[in-house]
């Protein structure tokens, strides 16, 4: 059982978003050590715009709550101190403001943010500056003596700014921009996967477009190339070899019906030249499919009725002469097709030959011409089940190990039909055997007499 194929986008997007995030918690543990190997204090943001929320003008007078979270940060910090200011002139204070900083609270409305960091203890002048928009209008802050010292503490207050104000949204724009990205780049790929799926054994030569792909993926498009190469050429002896060696029977075959067509007549002699026109028949069926191959004939418009009749004509003294019966119906004008008029009277013969072998002995061959290009052969004979007839097509399969049949002669008219852009098809006879159906494509609306 194959596994599922995993996305290269989702793989891409997650593994780049995963490398940036060991990224940024390496810049944070830097940033922390730092802070920690220069003794450096600050004060936290969050806890100053507390400060600031807390804050409330009623009456002309501004007023700090100190319920609640702000009672436990009083409480928790004796030495904080802090100055409020909004921007309408509005003040307080708490705490013992350090000399160095008192010139700054005088002119508080006009700072914005800003932080000072202190290296030795008591910390006091460890300070920081925060601006809050609040219900009450903008709101100034300076606050200090309450120094934020911890590696932890410190670690998770890095981890929350720079992660929310960098690692987020980076994250966000990998994964918005990495498929975009792979898809901008690989859009070759479709095209190239587009080629092959159109490549065709029977139309050899055709190669990948390499320069579509990325370069990375070049050298499986040229190995993909050079493996058709090898197939083609795999073909190409195979189908030297098989021409080779219709031709060379050839000439055997026609010593050995020259030798015995000297013998006496008998059941030996009969049965002698039975299984050399089976031979001939195997030698001229693989010269068929070479032919067929190398065919450029250009199509032209048939009469199918015409065609039919004349190709059952000549096998009529073979059907007879195997016991059966054969029998044809038409229309009584033409139905035509475009083709190439010696190799579909090749495809019905196989057809009809096929019958022959394989119905039994007895009954009716039956031959039909209809509208729209179609004609069928049916026989009496035991069919082929269901299971079998998709098989029957493959070359040098039979369905019975002892039978007659060569396995090419059916190969051969689905080879024939296909080239005609038609289709062929194995069903039950209503008596019980085999029928074939076949539809090749019709010409142009062009009434012709049936003696075309």
């Amino acid at each position: 059982m194959s596994r599922r194929a995993k996305s290269l986008t989702v793989l891409l997007g997650v593994r780049l978003s995963v490398l940036q995030i060991v990224i940024l918690v390496a810049t944070i543990a830097a940033l922390t050590w730092s802070f920690l190997n220069t003794r450096a204090a600050y004060i936290d943001e969050d806890m100053a715009r507390d400060i600031a929320r807390a804050v409330t003008v009623d009456d002309g007078a501004m007023h700090l709550h100190t319920g609640g979270d702000m009672r436990a940060v009083l409480d928790s910090e004796p030495r904080i101190w802090f100055a409020v200011e909004d921007e309408q002139g509005h003040r307080l204070s708490h705490g013992n403001v350090p000399q160095a900083y008192r010139s700054l609270v005088g002119s508080l409305s006009t700072l914005e943010a800003s932080e000072v960091h202190t290296t030795s203890a008591p910390y006091e002048l460890a300070m920081r500056v925060v601006v809050e928009n609040t219900p009450h209008g903008r709101i100034h802050v300076i606050v200090g003596g309450a120094p934020v010292l911890g590696i932890a503490l410190i670690f998770f207050k890095i981890s929350v700014y720079l992660g929310t104000r960098i690692g987020l949204p980076l994250v966000l724009v990998t994964l918005v921009a990495v498929p975009w990205l792979i898809h901008r780049s690989m859009a070759g790929v479709g095209k190239v996967a587009d080629q092959a799926q159109r490549i065709n054994i029977d139309e050899r030569g055709a190669q990948l477009e390499d320069g579509a792909v990325p370069r990375e993926l070049q050298p499986l498009v040229r190995a993909f190339n050079l493996a058709l190469e090898r197939l083609g050429e795999g073909y190409d002896a195979r189908d030297r070899f098989l021409v080779d060696a219709a031709h060379e029977l050839r000439a055997p075959i026609a010593i050995l019906e020259a030798r015995l067509d000297t013998l006496p007549h008998g059941e030996a002699r009969t049965r002698l030249l039975t299984d050399l026109a089976r031979l001939a028949n195997i030698a001229e069926q693989l010269l068929d499919l070479q032919r067929l191959g190398k065919q450029v004939t250009a199509f032209e418009p048939l009469d199918l009725v015409t065609l039919v009749r004349e190709v059952s004509a000549d096998v009529a003294p073979l059907v007879l002469d195997a016991g059966y019966e054969l029998a044809m119906d038409a229309p009584d004008h033409a139905v035509v097709i475009m083709g190439d008029r010696l190799s579909l009277s090749r495809a019905v013969t196989n057809l009809i030959q096929n019958a022959i072998a394989h119905a039994g002995g007895r009954g009716l061959i039956h031959v039909a011409v209809m509208e729209g290009g179609v004609f069928e052969i049916s026989d009496e004979g035991p069919g082929i089940p269901e299971g079998e007839r998709a098989k029957v097509f493959t070359p040098f399969y039979r369905l019975r190990p002892s039978s007659v049949g060569t396995g090419l002669g059916l190969h051969l008219v689905q080879e024939i039909v296909a080239r005609h852009g038609g289709d062929i098809r194995l069903t039950e006879a209503p008596g019980g055997g085999a029928r074939f159906s076949v539809r090749l494509p019709t010409s142009l609306p062009v009434r012709l007499p049936s003696s075309l």
